[in-house]
């Protein structure tokens, strides 16, 4: 391999990382806007939808942290794409104005998460 293939591929790699990283920052600006947005509003329809985000992201940050110890990639993957889904489903539940908790987890969420108000 060059010395400029691997040059190039070190700064693929630096910029993937940067890329998580502001994806990372991107969410923690979103996820902190939204509740200093509903602090003190009383408005239950979004608090319930900020906890059930707050608990997808949690369980994907941990899938995240934790992939390593999964013993196979696919299984990582399939987590990830589900938690994606149900991400999804919360989204078209705040679209249509219901408060649908998330599958199996959602009620939890609520209960786990219930310091967002």
């Amino acid at each position: 391999m060059s010395s400029l293939a691997g040059k190039n591929l070190a700064i693929l790699a630096y910029a993937s990382s940067l890329f998580l990283y502001i994806h990372l920052l991107l969410f923690i600006g979103v996820f902190g806007i939204a509740v200093i947005m509903n602090q003190n509003k009383g408005q239950q329809f979004a608090a319930f939808h900020i906890r059930q985000m707050f608990g997808i992201a949690i369980i994907a940050i941990l899938i995240s942290v934790f992939a390593e110890l999964i013993p196979t990639w696919y299984i990582a993957l399939l987590i990830i794409t589900l938690m994606v889904l149900i991400a999804l489903l919360g989204m078209l539940s705040a679209l249509r104005d219901q408060k649908d908790p998330l599958p199996v987890l959602g009620s939890y969420f609520q209960t786990w998460f219930s310091f967002i108000k």
